[in-house]
């Protein structure tokens, strides 16, 4: 196709060449053209303007939610543990969201930070796997909870002895950047949000 589509090119262009050529000289002038062609494949990008309003939430979004923890059984999965939802290989820093959370404001490619604020029943354990979130920094959302679980994220681990020692915790959920291609969010000041593009 790429060589077929590029004879046709070579062609109108020497055509055109050849046109130009007769109807501006009087003399007989040697046309040659060179058949290559170079075929650049840009990625578009979107056009932003910084005063129009950001796609998704307001910076510092964040919210307290119920965070199990997960592994590749295919008990806890289906029938492809090791394969997210997106079709990336599960890795730790890899969080799974409820779908009401990845409908509302939370979507694939978002980046989180997490803050461990203890046991979900009792707040018990306060802080104490904070020095393994911060390790992570951020987590990406690239998995997804069965549907009928509500308000709530799964962290993955390799191993399942972690994921039992995790338990049922509650965390607070900071969005860092809204999906694939959102913008970076930073904390809200007092004469608005700032905002930055990757």
């Amino acid at each position: 196709m790429a060589l077929h589509m590029s004879g046709k090119l070579v062609v109108v262009a020497a055509v055109l060449v050849a046109l130009i050529t007769a109807f501006n000289t009087p003399d007989l002038i040697d046309v040659t053209v060179n058949p290559s062609v170079t075929v650049t494949i840009i990625r578009p990008q979107p056009m932003v303007d910084e005063n129009a309003p950001l796609a998704g939430p307001e910076a510092s979004y964040s919210l307290k939610v119920k965070s199990t923890a997960y592994n590749s059984l295919v008990e806890q999965t289906d029938n492809s543990p090791h394969i997210t939802a997106i079709g990336s290989k599960t890795r730790f820093g890899i969080i799974a969201v409820s779908r009401d959370l990845l409908n509302q404001n939370i979507p694939y490619g978002s980046l989180v930070r997490l803050k461990d604020l203890g046991g979900w029943y009792n707040g018990r354990g306060y802080g104490k796997y904070q020095s393994m979130l911060d390790r992570q920094g951020l987590f990406i959302v690239e998995d997804t909870m069965n549907p009928r679980k509500t308000q709530q994220i799964d962290v993955w681990f390799p191993h399942m002895s972690e994921a039992l020692n995790w338990g049922v915790r509650q965390v607070e959920l900071e969005l860092v950047r809204y999906g694939w291609d959102g913008p970076e969010l930073l904390a809200q000041t007092g004469y608005g949000t700032e905002f930055s593009m990757r």
